[in-house]
């Protein structure tokens, strides 16, 4: 799985990937997952206060804490949408990332945020 474009939010600028909505920014950002692959990726619990993920799920674009995307088996699959941030919109993101039955993973994405701890 990768989030393409995410090199750019470490030091970036905000308004060049998203908008502010209410008290929040909402940031667009595709998923692209391997053909065959089941993903999952949860914001990590300390974190869901602040940050939710919006990938189309059945209620629409309702921001969620977990996403389980599933790719078509014979080829890659994007998916369209992206991650809302309360307050300011800059944030070091934890997300738990299960490819299949593996065990979760850690990432941790710098959003608008400078250099972010793994």
């Amino acid at each position: 799985m990768r989030f393409s474009g995410l090199k750019d939010w470490q030091d970036g600028r905000r308004t060049d990937f998203g908008a502010r909505t209410g008290d929040s920014w909402h940031y667009k950002i595709g998923a692209e997952i391997e053909r065959g692959s089941v993903v999952t990726v949860s914001v990590a619990p300390e974190a869901r206060q602040r940050a939710s993920l919006s990938y189309g799920q059945k209620d629409g674009y309702t921001p969620a804490a977990e996403v389980t995307f599933s790719a078509c088996p014979d080829s890659d699959t994007v998916y369209v949408g992206g991650f809302f941030i309360s307050g300011d919109g800059r944030f070091c993101l934890p997300l738990d990332v299960q490819v299949g039955k593996a065990a979760p993973r850690r990432i941790v994405i710098p959003v608008f945020s400078g250099a972010c701890r793994a």
